[in-house]
């Protein structure tokens, strides 16, 4: 009864009104055939079998009844009530025919005596019951019935309106939708003298319904591409089961790896180019789409053979134009006025073959355009598409849907319309990435091997990938394009050189974007060095700006020059080239510590980008979003990344609609919201769609150190491992200094501060590189202080300090680095005072946290016990309220040790075993022993004494009902 809960529902509760009641009610079923009727019947008699309620059935078992359902009568569940037999079915209507003598009821059927007899047997069996009996009387094909047994029916529901019955009458509507008039009329009687409802319309199956339904039949879940074809029916449960048995006795489903999928063989399939003209097979891919089963087609095909002439016209010239499709294009076709086309559209949508937007239609599914696109002969197709083009290029927008006409039919050789379609290739990039690559790699399977043409169709077609995220693809035909050309084309000629290097330079593009710096690197020196050999054209934008990007990137010395000398003569250059070279300049004023003057420049380029002047490769948004971040500045980083966002909106899918998650991720880690920083941050390392690998890196961070703070080692140990494994990073690239603090951090956490200092005197031999890791977070440099001074390395401490010393007399408006360093000399002075200042300073809520911690152990060399427990209640509530597992239970176990307890505990209602009925302690225990860690590797962690962590491994063990540890690491796995 998938989708049908909402009728069950209703169903039972009346049944439970007759009972409380004891008076009747009537619930009306008025469904098409193939609905779910009868099987709905069925289950009310179960209903109320299981509610104690005796039954009389007047229902004929037909397709819809569960299999194995065998009408009789349904005894009352529980008690000593007699059980008393249902009445037999009606027995089912011999075929009939139609003849113009005779009354006929909805869908052409005829007055069956059975109907009659099944409200004649249920009017002698209430007779005969005891009138206290609560009974449910079901009725099915009432608009079969004679009028004068409807009137009896009627007759006999008023007589018995004082007795438990609750009646179910259901009848079919006429073709048209009308209920039938005989049954309309008769059943309007009743209303006013007892309740009389509708049992909600028994429609269509769609959505979580649908997709449970074709699970139930093909025994696995529907990959989108079956759901869309069952949804394509937009018609019963019956049809869609129908369909599916279908396919699955011609094998068109496939279960693999637990999923049912279409994979329409070479039998069972609509042949490509039957319908879809001349070339369609050629075009595949590009606004065309996927074939279709037989069977599918078949049922489709005889549905559409209702509507009127008109309609299928039109709908058939809307296959050719695609979908959606502009009303004044199908008009323009047709040669008809608009008014015209309105009784076609409205029979199409009332058919639900096609659906209205405000400004175009659609066809309701692809399968329906499928169907339809391959009615339409071959020949006349391609005409067709012809027409169709030469109607939109007049049009001032038409060019890109022009394209998409004649990419199906385009032959080698016409010139003319390969044009288009590199020009509506071009046009597309922006905000249809995917098909403008279709588009321009079809255009250059029909140009032969060292026509100039196929480099131009490369270079849109190469930034298309790379935007679209393939961006391996893009790198591969870019390389294979310049190697054509190099065998076919020497020597070059200066336009074809040009094309040349401005394909190189898309291609040094993606390597960048794909994390690949080094390459990147070479790939944009060797174009800029074209540019410079003396051939006549303008300057590539994208190769300088991916130049010097990879320069900053790879520790190239000479990317601070070439910088300025952009910056001194900004007359010479575009915009973009402006804009990168601002970008990075701040980029290299961040890594010298002068922070305000880095954000100040990234206002700056902000300021005078504009978007879609030049094709931004590297929008500033990004790294002020960013430098925000690590500045405390929250709100204006929130603005910087939702202006990426609307930027990217009519890219979805793209791989700049994928760049905001990264940058939210380090803002909602930075702002204490830990899930949505995890979340954002998988998005970012492309668990969810395309990804920037350039950018992934601060991802895996995020993710790493969100871990890291819940007190999941293991898990922030292998987001490191894969973060060096994949994005190896070096002194020069932006996340070394950040993945140099987080390995100090995991060293502290796993093994203690000693550890965690002998990282950071190893960060310390690297020039800047301390004031670089100090600068990612406004708690980093106090608690670098921290585990210095628990190490006993005065040395480090000193180091620390200067260091933001430096920063501090630089920033003097920076209130984030002003907080830093004023926590982290306050700690190493043990002036509590100023690390109470410090404490108001900080907007960072972790490093409030960090500073209350910090102060109370002052506190404490004070024998000042009462502040410093009041400090220490306020870091673990803040720790808590973060999400920050590990550190809470730090300051708990510090308050313990002062001979304070915090309950940190809920009460939750449990199983009494199995694994949900640990506690969260008991809980976090089972991982960190199922790690490998042992008793007192897991209580350091957790700040409990070994011993507590034997009792509740005694508790984990008795409620798994296993008895060691390596059956623990088994059920775990």
């Amino acid at each position: 009864m998938r989708g049908r809960e909402q009728q069950l529902t209703q169903i039972s509760a009346d049944l439970h009104n007759v009972k409380s009641t004891r008076r009747s009610k009537v619930l009306l079923v008025e469904a098409a055939p193939g609905a779910g009727k009868t099987r709905l019947l069925m289950e009310a008699l179960d209903l109320a079998d299981r509610s104690g309620f005796t039954s009389v059935n007047g229902v004929s078992p037909g397709p819809d009844t569960a299999p194995g359902a065998t009408p009789g009568t349904a005894p009352p569940s529980g008690g000593t009530r007699p059980r008393t037999p249902r009445t037999p079915p009606a027995p089912p209507a011999p075929p009939t025919s139609h003849t113009p003598h005779t009354p006929h009821t909805a869908e052409g059927g005829f007055p069956h005596p059975g109907v009659s007899s099944a409200i004649e047997a249920a009017r002698t069996r209430l007779r005969d019951d005891a009138e206290h009996l609560r009974t449910l009387v079901v009725l099915d094909d009432l608009h079969l019935a004679h009028p004068p047994a409807l009137t009896a029916l009627c007759d006999l529901i008023l007589a018995l309106s004082g007795r438990p019955v609750l009646w179910l009458l259901a009848y079919t509507p006429g073709r048209d939708g009308a209920s039938y008039e005989p049954v309309r009329a008769a059943l309007g009687k009743l209303r006013g003298r007892l309740p009389v409802e509708p049992v909600p319309e028994l429609g269509p199956l769609a959505g979580d319904a649908l997709a449970q339904l074709v699970a139930d039949r093909t025994g696995a879940v529907p990959e989108p591409a079956l759901l869309a074809l069952a949804e394509s029916l937009d018609g019963t449960p019956r049809a869609v089961i129908e369909l599916l048995r279908g396919l699955m006795e011609d094998g068109d489903i496939r279960v693999v790896d637990g999923t049912s999928r279409l994979e329409p063989g070479p039998s069972g399939s609509v042949p490509a180019g039957t319908g879809a003209g001349a070339g369609a097979g050629a075009g595949a891919g590009v606004a065309l789409p996927a074939l279709v089963p037989k069977r599918f087609a078949a049922l489709l095909q005889e549905e559409l053979r209702s509507l009127s002439e008109p309609t299928m016209k039109a709908l058939r010239l809307a296959a050719v134009l695609g979908s959606p499709f502009a009303p004044e294009d199908l008009s323009a076709m047709l040669g008809e006025a608009p008014v015209g086309l309105l009784a076609a559209v409205d029979e199409a949508v009332c058919r639900g073959l096609l659906v209205c937007g405000e400004h175009d239609i659609s066809f309701r599914s692809e399968p329906i355009w499928r169907v339809l696109l391959d009615s339409v002969p071959p020949p006349m197709c391609a005409l067709l598409r012809r027409q169709a083009a030469q109607m939109l290029r007049a049009r001032p927008d038409g060019v890109e849907r022009a394209a998409l006409q004649l990419i199906h039919i385009a032959q080698p050789g016409n010139d003319e319309e390969l044009g288009v379609i590199a020009e509506g290739a071009q046009r597309l990039l922006a905000s249809d990435p995917a098909t403008a690559a279709a588009l321009a790699t079809r255009s250059m399977e029909l140009l032969a091997p060292g026509q100039a043409e196929r480099v131009r169709l490369a270079k849109t077609a190469v930034e298309a990938f790379t935007w679209a995220g393939d961006l391996d693809r893009a790198i591969a035909l870019a390389e294979e394009t310049v190697d054509e050309a190099q065998r076919f084309t020497v020597p070059f000629s200066a336009s074809l050189a040009e094309d040349i290097t401005a394909l190189q330079a898309a291609r040094s593009a993606a390597l960048l974007l794909l994390g690949d710096a080094h390459r990147a690197h070479r790939a944009a020196h060797d174009a800029l060095a074209a540019q410079e050999g003396g051939f006549p054209h303008r300057e590539h934008h994208e190769a300088l700006i991916t130049h010097l990007a990879a320069s900053c990137l790879t520790g190239d010395s000479t990317a601070a020059d070439r910088v300025q000398r952009i910056l001194g003569a900004p007359d010479r250059h575009t915009q973009s080239v402006r804009v990168g070279a601002m970008t990075f300049h701040a980029f290299g004023q961040w890594r010298e510590g002068q922070v305000g003057d880095a954000v100040g420049t990234l206002r700056k380029a902000v300021a005078l980008d504009r978007a879609g002047e030049d094709g931004q490769l590297l929008d500033p948004r990004w790294f002020l979003a960013f430098a925000l971040t690590r500045t405390d500045e929250y709100e204006e980083a929130a603005e910087a990344v939702q202006c990426t966002v609307r930027s990217a909106a009519a890219e979805t899918g793209t791989l700049a609609a994928a760049v905001p998650a990264v940058l939210r991720a380090p803002l909602h880690l930075a702002q204490g919201r830990l899930d949505e920083a995890e979340e954002t941050a998988r998005t970012g390392v492309g668990a969810h769609g395309p990804y920037v690998p350039m950018l992934a890196p601060q991802a895996w961070l995020v993710l790493a150190l969100v871990a890291l703070r819940k007190g999941a080692l293991a898990q922030a140990e292998d987001h490191i491992k894969t973060l060096e494994k994949d994005f190896p990073q070096h002194a020069s690239s932006p996340w070394w200094a950040a993945r140099l603090l987080l390995n100090a951090q995991l060293a502290e956490a796993q093994e203690g501060s000693e550890a965690a200092a002998k990282v950071l005197a190893e960060i310390g031999a690297h020039g800047g590189a301390l004031r670089e890791l100090v600068l990612e977070d406004p708690a980093a440099a106090a608690w670098c202080v921290r585990c210095a001074r628990a190490a006993g390395m005065p040395d480090i401490v000193r180091t620390v300090v200067d260091t933001t010393e430096y920063l501090r007399t630089r920033n003097r408006r920076v209130p984030a680095v002003l907080a830093a360093a004023m926590h982290a000399r306050a700690l190493a002075e043990g002036d509590a005072d100023a690390l109470a200042q410090a404490a108001l300073l900080h907007r960072n809520p972790w490093a409030r946290a960090a500073a209350a911690e910090d102060h109370a152990g002052l506190l404490l060399g004070r024998d000042d016990h009462e502040g410093a427990i009041g400090a220490l209640d306020r870091a673990m509530g803040a720790y808590g309220a973060l999400g920050g597992e590990r550190d809470a239970a730090r300051v708990r176990a510090q308050l313990r040790g002062l001979g304070v307890r915090r309950r940190h505990w809920s009460h939750a209602k449990r199983p009494v075993s199995g694994w949900e009925s640990l506690t969260k302690t008991e809980r976090k225990v089972a991982e960190l022993v199922a790690d490998g860690l042992t008793n007192r590797q897991a209580a350091r962690h957790l700040f409990i004494s070994p011993h507590t962590v034997g009792f509740h491994l005694r508790q984990i063990y008795r409620k798994l009902g296993i008895r060691s540890r390596t059956a623990l690491v088994r059920l775990k796995a």
